[in-house]
């Protein structure tokens, strides 16, 4: 294969090299990169600056204040990190190949759809759709009425369909568990951290929508909506009932009360505890969370 050259790389983004070509040997960070590295920087600061200097990458992505006072060559955009993203996944990195371990458990009556991957002691049960191109990681356990759509991510020992934590007293103070009939669906493109849960509903849909992300370590409670394109950080915990809207950003350990209503684009602050519905556009923060200011 030709060796790949800070040209290249401009050339396929579209964008003009500013500064002399060279070879691209692997991406770096910022912080340890040195000759034959590509980097990337968000926005200017000094001690930035100093180490594009000091360690001289061949090729940095940069913003447009970094660009106007740095010498090593780069390119200018108005999301740095954004591109070099883009940048490795096209020259950097490939998808393993699609593979099913042999101790993972496919129950009858599964369906998988083509090019499906499936880590070690995973179980898909006999009501379970997997749809094309998914991963599925090791450990995973997977049951009743769970339907995923094309390309989902599940990451190891998560658990999808269980039954949920619904419980009524009865006339002696015994709880008594309401049976969880409903269905989950993870809609193309969703990704779901390790070690999360999504619990399946009562009686109807457990949603997760397309692009969605959740990360590692995340309850999503019966009946929940994640909206489009929303972002769910590590630890949080989504009561049941609840619907989040599209594009929001739920920040590590937040807690958002059953049943409310969280608009689109909404971001919830570090440690929220949200016990009220949230408009769209708005920033929640504290505990319980309350309106910072609308999203610029």
């Amino acid at each position: 294969m030709a060796r790949l050259t800070a040209a290249a790389i401009a050339a396929w983004l579209n964008r003009p090299l500013q500064g002399q070509d060279g070879i691209i040997a692997k991406p770096a960070d910022l912080s340890d990169c040195g000759p034959g590295d590509l980097v990337w920087v968000k926005s200017y600061t000094p001690e930035r600056l100093n180490i594009l200097e000091t360690q001289r990458p061949t090729l940095a992505i940069c913003d447009p204040e970094t660009a106007r006072l740095t010498t090593v060559s780069h390119i200018v955009t108005t999301n740095p990190r954004l591109d070099f993203i883009k940048v490795i996944k096209q020259f950097f990195w490939q998808e393993p190949e699609p593979y099913i371990h042999p101790s993972a458990i496919i129950e009858p009556g599964a369906q998988l759809g083509v090019g499906v991957s499936i880590g070690a002691y995973a179980r898909i049960g006999p009501q379970v759709v997997v749809g094309d191109h998914c991963r599925i990681g090791s450990g995973v356990a997977i049951e009743g009425r769970v339907s995923l759509g094309r390309g989902c991510v599940i990451k190891a020992n998560s658990v999808l369909g269980g039954q949920g934590f619904g419980f009524e007293y009865d006339g002696d103070g015994n709880p008594v568990h309401f049976p969880h009939l409903g269905q989950i669906i993870i809609e193309d493109e969703v990704w779901l951290g390790a070690c999360t849960t999504v619990e399946i509903a009562t009686l109807g849909v457990t949603r997760i929508c397309r692009g969605a992300k959740v990360d590692d370590l995340v309850q999503v409670g019966h009946n929940v909506t994640v909206g489009p394109n929303t972002l769910i950080m590590a630890n949080s915990i989504i009561c049941g009932g609840v619907k989040i809207g599209e594009g929001c950003w739920i920040a590590p350990n937040s807690v958002i009360k059953g049943q409310l209503r969280i608009g689109n684009r909404v971001t919830v602050g570090l440690g929220a505890v949200v016990l009220r519905d949230v408009a769209d556009d708005l920033v929640v923060a504290g505990v319980p969370a309350k309106p910072l200011k609308p999203k610029a």
